[in-house]
């Protein structure tokens, strides 16, 4: 499609049910799904942190984004919203904290490319 963006997935920090990640490694599985990840990879070595915590393998995530098409109803069915606040809280205090690195690393390549410096 010409003139199209290239596919983009949420930050990484940005948080759905409490969870970093998880709206991005949403938007990186349906992308899988549908042919349109580019040079994005999934499942990752993040992606395989938050499936562990889900207690999930990578090709039963992918089953459920095909199974519930909005993200509120994906959020239920996984069982996030019944999680206790404080496990949530603490899970992804040391998710930031182990992956702060790429973390950072992500966010300043969105910055870059908000401002139109594609520069290595």
């Amino acid at each position: 499609m010409p003139g199209a963006a290239p596919f983009r997935p949420r930050n990484g920090r940005l948080r759905a049910g409490g969870l970093p990640w998880l709206a991005r490694m949403i938007d990186k599985g349906r992308a899988f799904r549908s042919g349109t990840l580019g040079d994005y990879a999934f499942p990752c070595s993040m992606d395989l942190d938050l499936l562990r915590y889900l207690g999930m393998e990578p090709e039963a995530f992918l089953a459920l984004l095909d199974l519930c098409p909005q993200e509120q109803t994906l959020l239920e069915t996984l069982g996030i919203e019944s999680r206790p606040s404080s496990e949530k809280s603490l899970w992804a205090e040391v998710f930031e904290v182990r992956h702060a690195r790429l973390l950072n690393e992500l966010d300043k390549e969105e910055q870059d490319e908000r401002i139109g410096n594609t520069d290595e």
